[in-house]
């Protein structure tokens, strides 16, 4: 399968939608993130990748504010978080949420409005049709009315796709989408990943799988507590730099490359 971005044709703008300077961040005085560099280029697919321990999700929070920085500052399309805040949506990972709350999808969905629309107005028949397109989208609106303990790991996983797509962001922060999930819900998630690019929005992913990489994003970023380097796949997704980043521990590398090379030459001649 050709690489997403040979497939459409499209091309990110050269302004940046996310910009880490200097970051580090550390628990109990032991740095997670050390000194980390890293320009997302608006209307990309970029994967945040790495081993166990990596810093990646906490990468993602540090851009969203979650966790405290020790130095280091995120520019949010120019601007700082609090400026921006409104055009980042975030998709945090399927086993950080509390599934046995007593609520509907729909309700969870219509949380995505709460910052539209503050503290004191409700969600109203505008954002519940909004709600109902996203879950269209994701392929969960016949889910609507269903409690979420009682919907399985991909369907769950589409709902929060569905609660960040309603935010109508132009920057989406998503930690490891497609952990747990289905063949079809994993289908479901990058068809909406490549629709949000198409309309120029911009979508970070923390990514485990190795093998996807060039064939679901533009860029990556390769991280071990230090960036190593990121930048267009077909350029940084090497051998060398797959092993710098997993000081060698890489044991199906031989394999991952041969497919890689497969997918850029087979997106070159489609």
């Amino acid at each position: 399968m050709m690489p997403p971005s040979a497939a459409t044709g499209s091309s990110p703008s050269s302004s940046p939608a996310v910009e880490v300077n200097d970051l580090t961040v550390a628990y109990r005085e032991k740095p997670v993130l050390w000194d980390v560099d890293l320009t997302v280029r608006s209307g990309a697919l970029t994967a945040i990748v790495g081993p166990n321990g990596a810093g990646k999700t906490t990468l993602i929070k540090a851009i969203l504010g979650m966790v405290p920085v020790a130095a280091g500052h995120v520019r949010i399309l120019g601007r700082s978080l609090k400026e921006s805040r409104g055009a980042v949506a975030y998709v945090p990972q399927r086993g950080s949420v509390d599934w046995d709350f007593p609520t509907s999808v729909e309700d969870v969905v219509l949380m995505g409005t709460y910052a539209r629309l503050g503290w004191i107005r409700r969600p109203g028949a505008e954002e519940r049709k909004a709600a109902g397109r996203a879950l269209e989208k994701v392929g969960m609106d016949a889910f609507s009315d269903r409690q979420i303990s009682q919907l399985s790991g991909g369907q769950q996983q589409r709902v929060f796709l569905a609660r960040a797509l309603v935010q109508e962001a132009r920057i989406y922060l998503m930690d490891e989408p497609f952990q747990g999930v289905d063949a079809r819900t994993e289908r479901a998630i990058v068809d909406v990943l490549r629709e949000l690019r198409s309309r120029g929005d911009t979508v970070v992913c923390v990514h485990h799988a190795l093998q996807t990489v060039p064939e679901y994003f533009d860029d990556v970023a390769l991280l071990n507590v230090r960036k190593i380097v990121s930048g267009p796949v077909s350029r940084v997704f090497t051998e060398e730099n797959l092993r710098l980043a997993y000081g060698g521990r890489v044991p199906f590398l031989q394999g991952l490359m041969s497919g890689a090379v497969g997918a850029a030459e087979e997106g070159r001649t489609t």
